[in-house]
């Protein structure tokens, strides 16, 4: 009888633990474009598509498109400048790092040549 008892208990105290992580809020995170302005045109279309995932430590903001001489600030609520890369060339899959990120939202700006493009990084609680 002390037996079942003490396995009912041990039973509770690893089962609490895992439907609590089951039903925590997930963070969404996602880039939603303010403005773009083309300066040049190609033979053939580019799609200037941004990604960004969130983990628990760091945001990552992927280029999915090349591009030449581009300067990249991204700040944050504040106006603090997290990101600024002058003269870079992007390559499809280029990936920048934002550590520890709080500041929700983030806003990027991309300048060069070719493109401008202004943007807003925003985190929604999922229910």
């Amino acid at each position: 009888m002390k037996a079942k008892l003490l396995m009912l208990l041990l039973t509770t105290l690893f089962i609490s633990p895992m439907s609590e992580a089951a039903t925590k809020k997930r963070k969404i995170i996602y880039y939603k474009e303010a403005a773009r302005a083309k300066h040049i045109t190609t033979r053939a279309p580019i799609d200037y598509t941004i990604e960004v995932t969130d983990n628990e430590t760091s945001l990552q903001i992927v280029f999915l498109f090349p591009l030449h001489e581009a300067d990249i600030t991204v700040t944050d609520k504040n106006g603090n400048v997290v990101i600024e890369e002058n003269q870079i060339n992007l390559y499809e899959g280029k990936a920048l790092y934002i550590y520890s990120p709080k500041a929700y939202p983030y806003t990027l700006v991309l300048t060069s040549p070719a493109i401008d493009i202004t943007g807003e990084i925003i985190s929604e609680e999922e229910n």
